[in-house]
């Protein structure tokens, strides 16, 4: 059973002054599964999640700076007592050493132009969160990072890399000297299609890496979200797994052309939990066969794929750029989601939404990924 949409009114009164609110959208199952409003927020926010707990920013307008917030098992909301960030927090959740649950997150002299990003760790949960600059030999400019044990994986910026090759991947473990770089994927045109696509220039694109717009960490296990220039107009985003020392694999892929009737065609919140690879597949064109947008989990031990039986509440549309769902995240056995408000006269942006429990149903795993690169070798 497809859980419904139904239309639901929250106060605001925890993110904004009074103020009228447009009803959004919410999925439940009358009787059984209802939606939380864990916060409705000014602007949207990314979503991180480990162990019950969930982390986003909270858009503080009297001082033009983030707030980073979070949910505990237990559902209880609170800031977590760090500065404020002056841009929204890249933050990543996941078991520290102790055993603790953890988070890491960039602070940067310019975000916008992702210099100066250095990284620091927190302990959450603990009452008095020490902030912990994280000591990364080589330097450079740090960002989208993600948490598991004394491991850290994230993404250094590469100044001249420009639009080909515009950052690097590595994981670090705490107190070594070495980071352990992770080869990305790139463009692979085939030769046949260079030739009959000679007027989309193809060849300028051969060997783009592009960017890492999502990634997460699980192990040693990195997934990530890539997005890169394809031909002059249009773009390619694949979800991708990998491990050091080793060839990323394609998971999925699509293409992120003009006329997406449902905004960009990505790859949303790639989160690893025990065997599943969680994903929003954000993406839909009249005439093609992807299927509607949907949270989807590949399992890494086999060709299972799962589709989750719910709605978000989405209101995605031709012509419509970004869709309503912002992130989505698997969080103590059911979701938690951001889903931007349309209403333009309202003072909150979004809401971060819980759904206690989540049915699934068997989907079949695309042959050759789909996307432009049916033939590659390295896709499961």
């Amino acid at each position: 059973m497809l859980i419904c949409l139904a239309v639901l009114t929250v106060s605001i009164a925890s993110a904004a002054p009074a103020a009228s609110v447009e009803p959004l959208p919410t999925p439940r199952e009358p009787g059984s599964l209802q939606v939380r409003v864990v916060e409705a927020v000014r602007r949207p926010t990314s979503l991180a999640s480990y162990g019950g707990w969930v982390a986003w920013s909270r858009y503080d307008a009297s001082h033009h700076a983030y707030q980073l917030m979070t949910s505990n098992p237990a559902g209880q909301v609170a800031p977590v007592g760090v500065a404020e960030n002056s841009q929204e927090f890249e933050v990543g959740l996941g078991p520290l050493r102790s055993g603790a649950v953890g988070a890491v997150f960039a602070r940067c002299a310019n975000a916008a132009r992702l210099q100066g990003c250095k990284l620091d760790e927190i302990e959450i949960g603990s009452g008095d969160p020490h902030e912990k600059r994280l000591l990364v030999p080589g330097g450079g400019s740090l960002f989208r990072p993600a948490l598991w044990g004394g491991t850290i994986a994230f993404l250094r910026v590469v100044p001249p890399g420009g639009e080909r090759h515009p950052v690097e991947l590595f994981e670090w473990t705490s107190g070594s000297k070495r980071l352990e770089p992770f080869a990305l994927p790139r463009n692979k045109i085939p030769r046949e299609e260079l030739e009959f696509n000679k007027e989309n220039h193809l060849q300028t694109f051969e060997g783009y890496t592009g960017e890492i717009t999502a990634l997460t960490l699980n192990g040693a296990r990195v997934a990530y979200t890539r997005v890169a220039p394809y031909t002059e107009c249009c773009t390619t985003s694949d979800l991708w797994l990998q491990r050091p020392g080793q060839r990323p694999k394609l998971m999925d892929s699509a293409g992120t052309g003009g006329g997406a009737a449902y905004g960009t065609r990505t790859y949303l919140s790639p989160t690893i939990v025990g065997p599943w690879l969680y994903s929003y597949r954000q993406y839909h064109e009249n005439g093609l066969a992807d299927g509607e947008p949907a949270w989807v989990r590949f399992n890494l031990a086999s060709r299972a794929t799962q589709q989750a039986r719910v709605t978000f509440g989405e209101h995605e549309e031709f012509g419509g750029g970004e869709g309503d769902l912002v992130a989505v995240s698997p969080s103590a056995g059911g979701v938690t989601w951001v889903l931007r408000d349309r209403g333009l006269e309202s003072e909150t942006a979004a809401l971060v939404l819980y759904l206690p429990s989540v049915r699934w149903r068997a989907i079949k795993r695309r042959e050759g990924c789909n996307g432009h690169h049916p033939r590659r070798s390295d896709c499961l």
